[in-house]
Order: structure tokens, then sequence, then C-alpha cells
């Protein structure tokens, strides 16, 4: 009882509660759509792909507000997608989303508990190059890969899963840059899951591409609050940033 009366409590609760309706509807949506655009019918409904839809939903919004819990939902559907691409002959997809459900415990990790969670910073630019050489070579290590095995829109499902792997690793630790690079990997989610005939993922996709936007504007205002902390300013108030007092507390404690 006290848990729920807990503020920090009720606002976790709100947000699995949004998650969820939110979730819902956007595959309900999805599937409506594609039902009404002759897409697939009722008869060919595959449950995995609806649990794998939803649950990608679910985590993308938890995600945006800043709630660690996204990563073991997170998993869970990344697990799901991985069997759905195998089964698509999407190879290199199917090694992303095969990595992505352990590889998430790092960003569990990283992110730490939602009371004292990681602020929100900028990629230095030192480490820009980097960044930049390690999705080249995981895109022409994936491309081959998946050549070798035969997989289909080779080098399109390599873009996929070199992009994802980095703005993964910057969504991890909390890099603003993430969402600019989520973006890119969408628009060649979009184009290569309708091309291979996945046309509710592709669908998916393009909310997903939409959501960059809000995902890039919720967190910069998380980092303007943590920043006007720091300096002592008026900080911007957002709903997705209230661990931002506790970092600036942790961090003055060091």
């Amino acid at each position: 009882m006290k848990q729920l009366l807990n503020p920090k409590s009720a606002t976790l609760t709100r947000h699995l509660i949004e998650s969820t309706i939110i979730g819902a509807v956007l595959t309900a949506l999805s599937y409506i759509t594609g039902i009404a655009l002759h897409w697939l019918t009722p008869a060919t409904l595959n449950w995995l792909e609806v649990f794998a839809v939803f649950t990608s939903y679910t985590c993308t919004y938890l995600c945006v507000v800043e709630r660690r819990i996204n990563y073991p939902i997170g998993a869970l559907s990344s697990a799901a997608y991985a069997v759905l691409f195998i089964q698509s002959g999407l190879v290199s997809s199917a090694i992303l989303n095969a990595y992505l459900a352990p590889a998430l415990i790092y960003g569990w990790l990283r992110w730490r508990k939602d009371a004292d969670t990681r602020p929100v910073t900028h990629v230095a630019l030192k480490w820009a190059p980097v960044y930049l050489l390690v999705a080249v070579l995981g895109y022409l290590g994936a491309s081959l890969i998946s050549k070798s095995f035969g997989g289909a829109m080779a080098w399109t499902d390599s873009v996929i899963l070199a992009g994802t792997i980095l703005a993964q690793f910057l969504l991890d630790n909390k890099k603003l840059e993430n969402w600019a690079v989520w973006a890119v990997v969408n628009v060649f989610a979009i184009y290569t899951y309708w091309t291979i005939g996945l046309p509710l993922v592709a669908f998916q996709y393009v909310f997903f591409l939409a959501n960059t936007v809000y995902g890039y504007t919720t967190w910069k205002q998380s980092k303007e609050k943590t920043d006007g902390l720091s300096t002592g300013k008026e900080p911007v108030v957002t709903a997705s940033s209230d661990s931002a007092q506790n970092e600036i507390i942790r961090r003055q404690g060091e």
C-alpha cells in the first residue's frame, strides 16, 4: 500500500498503464489498417508478430519517458522479432534481434534505477569518427554474413543491423543523438520490411520514425532540465526527467 502511495511508484504505474494503452491502441490500429488495405485477413494473423508489435510499441514509449523497465520488455520483443525475421529470410535482422535480447542487459545496467538514472548528454565530438567507423565495419561484416547465408535484401538489411547497434549503444548511454540515428534506421526499415512482404512491421516503423521527433524533443527537454539544475538556472520542467535533481545531488556528493 505504501508503494502505491509513493509518488515515484505512482508515476511508474501511470507510465506502465499509458504504455500498455498506447501499445494496444497502436497495435490494433496497425492491424485494422492492414485488414482494410487487404495486407492480411483475420484468418492469417501471425500472433507472434502481434506480440512483437505490441511489446515494441510499449517498450518505445517507456524508453521515451526514461523508464528503465523498457529493457526487459524490449528483450521480449527482440526475441519475438528474431524468430519472425528468420521465418521471413531476413538474416541480418534476425541476427540483430537475437543479439539485442541479451545485449539489453548492458543498457539496463547503464541507465541505473529510475530514481538515480543517467542524465541525457551529447556525444563527445572526438568519439563521432569512432562511432562512424564501427558502424561502417558493422555494415560490411553484416552484409558478408547475410549474403553467405542467402539472406534477402542483404544491403538494406545490413544497414538496419549496423545502424541499430549504434543507435542502441547511444540510447543505452543516454546520448541525445541516438534519435537521429534511429530516424535513419527507421527509413531503411520501412523500405526493407515493406518490400520483403512484412507490411505491418513496415507500418509500425512509420510510427517509430515519427516517434524519433517526439523522443528527441522529450530528451532534449530532460537534458535542459539537468543542465539548468547543474548551473543554478531555472530548469525546463518535463514529466520524463523527474530524476534530474537526484543526479545533480549525486554528482555534487562525488
